[in-house]
């Protein structure tokens, strides 16, 4: 029996087939739960690889974010970036995580991780874990993304890879089932 492909709605969810009935996946939580797990990875094996830019992107800060951002560089670093202080309140991006390269703006990814990271704090998270889930969340496909199918597939298969594949990190579901049984009786 071939194996169906998972199809996008709305470019938002994922529909795929399985045994019982159908499921449904948000993308974007569970590509959050995916990355998230990644990255906690990371920090504590500290083994990423870093793709050079190649014209390194300059990012001013306000000086809070700056401050915030120096005291964060060495996990941040670790993830796969290659950020370097450059006088007051300015970074280099010399490099991005490979799996970010040419996917979207790394100065955006930067601020909203930071933004990420400070609207976590009052979790009482470990800098460990609040920077993996404030990158999650920054890197995350969003919803609207079209996907292909072999993104839908990769994105199901990792996501059943994960410890903890029904929770995004912040909570949220990542995918719900319907059974077949389920179904027919919405069609009586």
């Amino acid at each position: 029996q071939k194996k169906k492909m998972p199809t996008q709605l709305h470019n938002s969810y994922i529909i795929t087939q399985i045994k019982s009935g159908m499921m449904l996946l948000d993308q974007q939580a569970a590509h959050e739960r995916i990355l998230y797990e990644q990255y906690l990875n990371v920090l504590t094996q500290q083994q990423r690889t870093t793709q050079k830019q190649l014209f390194p992107r300059t990012l001013s800060l306000p000086p809070a974010d700056a401050e915030l951002l120096k005291d964060l560089l060495e996990p941040i670093n670790q993830l796969g970036f290659d950020i370097q202080e450059f006088g007051a309140n300015t970074f280099v991006i010399n490099g991005v995580p490979a799996e970010l390269t040419g996917k979207q703006d790394e100065q955006q990814v930067m601020e909203s991780l930071l933004e990420q990271y400070k609207s976590n704090q009052e979790l009482n998270l470990g800098t460990h874990e609040n920077i993996a889930r404030a990158m999650a969340r920054s890197a995350a496909i969003k919803k609207g993304r079209v996907l292909d199918a072999k993104e839908m597939q990769t994105l199901v298969d990792q996501l059943f890879g994960c410890q903890v594949p029904y929770l995004s990190p912040s909570g949220k579901r990542c995918f719900i089932t319907m059974e077949l049984e389920e179904l027919a009786k919405r069609f009586e």
